[in-house]
């Protein structure tokens, strides 16, 4: 905490020094410029970030989240996240218990067999309260829609936490789904 506070404090410093003190010229530079410009701070500043990127202007907004839905190259499978049930950055009590639900569209080839697709635990939080893997409930063929549900109980301990989960048939891993919450008093 004290390395993020101290190089916090040392760019706003260096931030704050590009735009106080003008960048001098070498003096042959100096020499062969005669005429003289008249600039705003403002734009002194500008001049100044195009020398040093890292002090270019930064824009400041809520986390995102990014869904990928991937498909696994060559072998028929992929997916699209239809719906989440909660969603994510939701607030929940310690040890608050939930249904989590994914409803996910087959939009590859083969068709996902039950007996032979799961929806697995890959990595994360367990939130699960049973079992790290579940078989699909029936058939979803090209174009199926199946939901995907699993009981979960929130950390104990206050935090933001994650899961990430994937049908996988074999070896073979797909559709990876997620899931953040926040866990509040």
């Amino acid at each position: 905490m004290k390395t993020v506070r101290f190089f916090s404090i040392t760019m706003a410093v260096i931030m704050l020094v590009a735009v106080l003190v003008p960048f001098a010229a070498t003096p042959a530079e100096a020499q062969a410029n005669t005429t003289t410009l008249t600039t705003s701070p403002t734009q002194s500043f500008f001049d100044a970030m195009r020398s040093f990127p890292l002090l270019a202007p930064m824009s400041i907004s809520a986390p995102s989240i990014s869904m990928s839905i991937e498909s696994a190259k060559g072998s028929g499978y992929a997916c699209s996240l239809v719906s989440q049930t909660p969603k994510d950055w939701v607030r929940m009590k310690s040890r608050q218990s939930f249904d989590m639900t994914w409803t996910v569209q087959n939009t590859g080839t083969t068709i996902w067999h039950t007996g032979s697709t799961t929806l697995a635990y890959v990595s994360g939080t367990k939130m699960q309260t049973r079992g790290n893997s579940f078989d699909i409930s029936a058939d979803v063929g090209r174009g199926g829609k199946t939901s995907l549900a699993i009981d979960m109980t929130a950390p104990k301990a206050l935090g933001t936490y994650s899961t990430l989960w994937a049908l996988t048939t074999g070896k073979t891993k797909f559709c990876r789904v997620t899931f953040v919450l926040t866990v509040i008093r």
